[in-house]
């Protein structure tokens, strides 16, 4: 009888890890503003997790605007820039852990505060994105990475950026400053100092091009056909990840020049596409070895049947459909493989092959039962005994 296709499955563990941004202003400090005293009293045990703060912004306060407010000034007033992980911290990092570590230790870059800021907006019913681009930081010409959110509030998008609304640099030295100007911004005004790397987030019918930010145009040189950026964003949420990413790409890749601020995250993009491609593949080749091995099984126990006689007898319309399934089972478990391009994930060469070898088997004993079946119905009744023993010695063989 075919034997099951034991194939542990491939856990080829690409963890979809993400660029650690830095970037805060150089300046001089300014007077807090009044607004910093909106900031929630929240329990210090309370903090420790993004749960146990959006608990507490969901008992006390009820409008969009509140709970905004609520958590951008939470974090520009309790998590301090990380200047020293500016050179210790990790060139990649894991969203969770991330998150845990800004709470545990109250300091952050730019990273940090902006997926405590999405994941608090998520939790207290906001719609919110986190976005990844470059700044010119005041009193400096070099642009950097920089990572900051998007909220929806009542219908409308605006930007906010907690890691700018937390203070500044000078020298070395973070100096804690609650800054306001970061909070609830309109797009068209935030373009002007934080232009992300896909030009969707910029939240503007006329986007700019990465050369014109850098050139400091606040407007594109020439009118373009207008970008409906709403419909995107819909497009955009309602996508898998892997077409989200796909159209990251070809937006970040229609620039007409890709300065190197850009092109690390681009080149960081394609990886994340590239280790999607192939875990795709594991995940394919592995569906394939289910239905493989589920026609197998089927397989396996028509012939227990047929050597059994045919016994409990059944109509020849219920033979043919046990045939037919594990004949769709194998047909399923072809169709997936033949989807599947080793080439894209090498490690899979020597098993998709050997996976088409077991197959070929497979169809040469469904085609011998096949023919098996039609003799027997073709036989008169008195003589089919022998046919069995023919077979078995057939099979022994």
């Amino acid at each position: 009888m075919p034997g099951n296709f034991n194939m542990r499955k491939l856990l080829l563990l690409f963890l979809l890890l993400s660029l650690q941004l830095t970037a805060l202003p150089q300046g001089r400090l300014q007077a807090p503003a009044p607004e910093a005293m909106a900031a929630p009293a929240i329990p210090a045990a309370q903090t420790r997790t993004t749960h146990g703060i959006a608990q507490y912004i969901n008992q006390r306060y009820k409008t969009p605007q509140e709970k905004i407010k609520a958590i951008y000034f939470w974090l520009a007033i309790n998590i301090a820039y990380d200047v020293q992980g500016l050179t210790t911290s990790p060139r990649y990092y894991e969203r969770q852990a991330l998150i845990r570590q800004t709470l545990q230790t109250r300091k952050a870059l730019c990273q940090g505060y902006a997926e405590v800021f999405l994941d608090l907006c998520t939790k207290t019913g906001l719609k919110a994105h986190l976005i990844t681009g470059f700044v010119i930081p005041s009193g400096t010409s070099t642009p950097m990475s920089h990572a900051w959110g998007a909220a929806q509030i009542n219908g409308k998008w605006y930007l906010f950026d907690p890691t700018w609304g937390a203070g500044l640099l000078q020298g070395n030295l973070f100096v804690p400053r609650v800054n306001p100007r970061y909070f609830m911004v309109p797009p068209a005004t935030m373009v002007k100092t934080h232009l992300p790397f896909d030009p969707l987030w910029q939240l503007l019918p006329q986007p700019l091009t990465y050369q014109e930010f850098l050139a400091g145009q606040a407007k594109p040189s020439r009118p373009r056909p207008t970008f409906h950026f709403l419909d995107s964003v819909a497009a955009y949420e309602a996508s898998s990840d892997r077409a989200k990413l796909r159209g990251t790409l070809r937006r970040m890749e229609a620039n007409p020049v890709i300065p190197a601020v850009v092109l690390d995250q681009l080149n960081h993009l394609k990886q994340q596409a590239a280790v999607m491609q192939r875990n795709d593949a594991v995940d394919q080749f592995n569906a394939a070895v289910n239905a493989y091995n589920a026609g197998i099984d089927q397989l396996n126990g028509f012939i227990r049947y047929r050597n059994n006689q045919f016994q409990p007898q059944k109509s020849v319309g219920e033979i043919r459909k046990i045939m037919q399934g594990y004949s769709q089972h194998l047909q399923e478990a072809q169709r997936l493989l033949q989807q599947i391009h080793p080439l894209d994930n090498t490690s899979l060469l020597l098993n998709v092959q050997s996976m088409h070898q077991s197959l070929e088997k497979a169809f040469a004993q469904v085609a011998a039962q096949e023919k098996f079946l039609e003799k027997y119905l073709r036989t008169p009744p008195a003589q089919r005994k022998a046919l069995f023993y023919k077979q078995a010695v057939a099979d022994s063989k």
